[in-house]
């Protein structure tokens, strides 16, 4: 039942409201749902918390919109030819485990606090977990099912569209909700650094003049968008692929 998904986050508001009210955490450093809600609240009227999300996200879905292109384009590349796999793996490879937000301070460098940098530093983030999940969604075609389209007479551009593009998606949509999320992680803390706005910026700013509700505001927020936009994804997925199952 759906109201179960429920029980669990009204358990913690009020665990929450619980430990506040009751004196064993000061509210100064965890001030209690209500006192966030206020906050938000107030936020929401001023256009502040609009305006500074609108910022976040604008800078997210450029920089995740490119690493979905490149990243599925490359991944069912590299996953189809034996020769683009062992040309581009080494450099995947060593690239991969580089942490995005060590490149920040390369990346003001280089473009400097603008938008720009902050879309670099979230296409590299995100391009990885989709590259090598559509790799590996490409590798694990059936092989029966390749075989019988070779069988029918099917092109090798068919045979990626009609065979193993399909048979990869279930493991791109895997990729694009991972993605999501550590684009969110990502563009937070590249605000974090060197923003004049956005919700990272929002955070850090409030943090500077202790007002501990409007940051808890912010990470609600955050939170909020990231769940959204989850669930439009695995709709999204429903949609296109009624004949997959999660275990």
């Amino acid at each position: 039942m759906r109201w179960r998904r429920l029980v669990s986050p009204a358990l913690v508001l009020l665990l929450w409201e619980g430990v506040v009210i009751a004196g064993i955490v000061d509210p100064f450093f965890l001030p209690p749902p209500h006192a966030v809600a206020a906050s938000l609240f107030k936020l929401l009227l001023s256009g502040a918390l609009l305006a500074d999300a609108g910022w976040s996200l604008t800078r997210l879905f450029v920089g995740y919109s490119l690493a979905v292109i490149s990243g599925v384009t490359l991944g069912i590349l590299m996953g189809w030819f034996k020769s683009l796999d062992d040309f581009f793996d080494p450099l995947v490879e060593a690239v991969r485990p580089i942490s995005p937000i060590a490149l920040i301070p390369l990346a003001i460098l280089w473009f400097g606090i603008g938008n720009e940098q902050k879309v670099f530093i979230i296409w590299i983030a995100t391009f990885f977990p989709i590259l090598i999940n559509t790799y590996f969604g490409v590798k694990a075609t059936p092989k029966v099912l390749i075989r019988a389209a070779r069988t029918l007479g099917a092109r090798e551009r068919h045979m990626l569209w009609k065979v193993v593009i399909p048979s990869a998606l279930p493991y791109i949509f895997s990729a694009l909700r991972i993605s999501m999320a550590i684009g969110f992680i990502v563009i937070i803390a590249s605000e974090m650094v060197a923003a004049k706005n956005g919700l990272g910026y929002m955070i850090i700013d409030a943090e500077r003049v202790y007002k501990t509700d409007v940051m808890f505001a912010g990470i609600l927020t955050i939170s909020t968008l990231g769940l959204i936009f989850d669930r439009i994804l695995r709709h999204v997925r429903s949609s296109l692929l009624p004949w997959y199952q999660e275990i």
